[in-house]
């Protein structure tokens, strides 16, 4: 059942992606985009094996509580950057700043790093590997190399993974001010760079920019969060 709906969405989604390429409208672009990988996503996993949301959330809240209450216990009150995978951190991370007047020192960072000393501006905490590295894994897994491919293509194999999941989805949008909007469903209540979904598609994001991204802002929009990111520029700026 799987195979054959991922089939039909696949097919669907070339067909919207070729109209939208050769009309010259975006959105139906992005449309297409969107199916042709959740057909992919559909028509390779398991969907049998799906782990119950509910217990899913029971299983992910207090991991999510810890790391903010760990985040206002050491007063950082920076916002936090998202970092796409390099040499030095292979599963990308969060770092939570001391200050928003902050130096990354990415050259100083490693897969054992947690807690970040030194100047202030330098001093904050490394969330390494970030909460949702699993499903951003399995997302690559399944559909590919997200690195290169732009905010529309690496959001959308993200949000496949979680809509296959069950788990929601994402929309990701470039403004004309450089920054990008990200809607997506949350699995927790507390803090966006905490949460496995919202983090697996902000770093799903980090990738295929190649960019080091600031929350900037977070609103909640009903069952829905929008994230305002804010492009940071490429790791080789911060090493």
């Amino acid at each position: 059942m799987g195979r054959l709906a991922g089939s039909v969405l696949t097919i669907t989604g070339i067909v919207l992606w070729y109209y939208g390429g050769t009309s010259g409208s975006t959105g139906v672009v992005n449309l297409g985009l969107g199916a042709i990988v959740l057909g992919l996503v559909l028509a390779a996993l398991p969907l049998g094996d799906r782990v119950d949301k509910e217990a899913l959330l029971l299983a992910v809240e207090p991991s999510c509580a810890f790391l903010e209450n760990l985040r206002r216990g050491l007063n950082l009150t920076g916002s936090p950057v998202v970092i796409p995978p390099y040499e030095n951190l292979p599963s990308g991370g969060v770092f939570l700043p001391s200050t928003d007047d902050f130096r990354l020192p990415l050259g100083r960072l490693d897969g054992e790093s947690v807690f970040v000393t030194g100047p202030e501006a330098e001093s904050g905490l490394l969330v390494s590997p970030p909460p949702g590295w699993g499903i951003l894994e399995y997302t690559i897994e399944n559909v590919g190399e997200l690195s290169g491919t732009g905010v529309g293509y690496a959001s959308s194999a993200v949000s496949s993974v979680l809509s296959a999941l069950g788990l929601g989805s994402a929309e990701a949008f470039e403004r004309e001010d450089g920054t990008i909007e990200v809607f997506v469903k949350p699995l927790c209540d507390g803090s966006v760079h905490a949460d496995p979904a919202v983090s697996a598609v902000l770093l799903g994001i980090a990738i295929g920019t190649g960019e080091l991204l600031r929350i900037r802002s977070v609103e909640r929009k009903n069952e829905h969060v929008k994230v305002t990111l804010e492009r940071l520029g490429g790791i080789e700026k911060w090493l």
